[in-house]
């Protein structure tokens, strides 16, 4: 099959969801499709046009301005002024990966097949996203739940394909009982990633842990004023972030709504305790009480008491750090490739 994953712009900075269509991309090459992935520089009109200059200023003083986040072994990456310049290409399978690409898709799709990768509800992001679950393309959803909303809209899913963790290069290396009090936690600017609720639960923390440290993960440089005593890592590389989680004894997770949710799933790979808020991504991989400690999203006071609980009792810690592990080890990036490629041979013209 010739398959074309169409992502909503060229992609500077570390993005989960980018991550995971590369990964697919690379498995699906590995058995035997021809596969591109194309970034659109820009959208069309004058606000695609006012877009486009803002972020790429944006990524001018940020120092990404000509960086390439992501590229696979065999795949090939175009970056088209616009989606229609893709124009005049026949695809067997395209592949949408955001709302702001259904509508292309059902135009580059006319004489293949349109598919679309549901990564989020992201309704978080606009209202009109739920507009693109009515569009004819063939849905796919990385988790139960998310394939659960759309389908209560009256749009069905074709199945549900889960997002996986790299266990040879994300693996513990430090007994998680012998781990110091420190977290790990990643820091989005979004409402919706709940940067408010993390730096207020480390400040919490540092008063009832004094000696207690912590890194924070961000893709671009903090908007929010974090605590001066936490150490900020800026797109750190796939080695130094698996040295982070396992300098780590908990990873908090502080989202408020998240379509998976990969830092804790990799955290957990590598032996960190999760302390995650019922966001509902990290419940398709980790289950409350046994395998992860969860509280009511905004819950401030439950996430500190439940880093400082296993801060404090090595031994439970331990017990947690290993339920994730073996949890989150059900999940292989080769058989999700293998049942998105199956969706695909089922749905794609023959």
């Amino acid at each position: 099959m010739r398959v074309l994953f169409v992502l909503p712009a060229p992609v500077r900075i570390p993005m989960g969801g980018a991550a995971v269509v590369y990964r697919h991309a690379e498995g699906l090459v590995t058995r035997g499709h021809e596969v591109t992935v194309a970034a659109p520089r820009r959208q069309e009109g004058v606000r695609g046009r006012v877009l486009k200059t803002a972020v790429a200023l944006r990524d001018r003083v940020h120092g990404v301005a000509e960086r390439v986040e992501y590229a696979a072994s065999g795949v090939a990456s175009v970056v088209p002024e616009t989606w229609r310049d893709l124009d005049g290409h026949t695809y067997d399978a395209v592949i949408a990966t955001g709302h702001q690409t259904a509508e292309w898709v059902i135009s580059l799709a006319e004489q293949g097949k349109g598919f679309y990768l549901l990564q989020h509800d992201e309704r978080h992001l606009t209202e009109a996203a739920a507009s693109t679950w009515q569009l004819p393309l063939v849905r796919i959803a990385v988790a139960r739940w998310i394939a659960d909303t759309v389908e209560a809209e009256g749009a069905p899913v074709a199945g549900v394909v889960p997002n996986a963790v790299d266990l040879e290069h994300f693996q513990p290396r430090v007994p998680p009982e012998e781990r110091r009090a420190r977290v790990v936690a990643l820091y989005h600017r979004l409402p919706s990633k709940g940067p408010d609720i993390l730096i207020e639960t480390l400040r919490r923390l540092r008063e009832r842990l004094p000696a207690i440290e912590a890194d924070v993960i961000s893709a671009r440089p903090p908007r929010h004023r974090l605590p001066s005593w936490v150490d900020v890592h800026i797109r750190p590389e796939a080695d130094r972030l698996a040295d982070l989680y396992n300098r780590a004894a908990v990873c908090l997770h502080t989202s408020r709504l998240e379509g998976w949710g990969l830092v804790p799933m990799e955290a957990a790979a590598c032996g960190c305790a999760v302390v995650a808020t019922e966001s509902r991504g990290v419940n398709e991989y980790l289950h409350p009480g046994r395998s992860m400690l969860q509280v009511p999203v905004d819950d401030v006071e439950g996430l500190a008491a439940s880093v400082v609980e296993l801060i404090e009792d090595s031994s439970r810690r331990r017990v947690i750090a290993q339920a994730g592990r073996d949890d989150v080890a059900r999940f292989s990036w080769d058989a999700s490739t293998d049942a998105l490629e199956q969706i695909l041979l089922d749905h794609a013209p023959s």
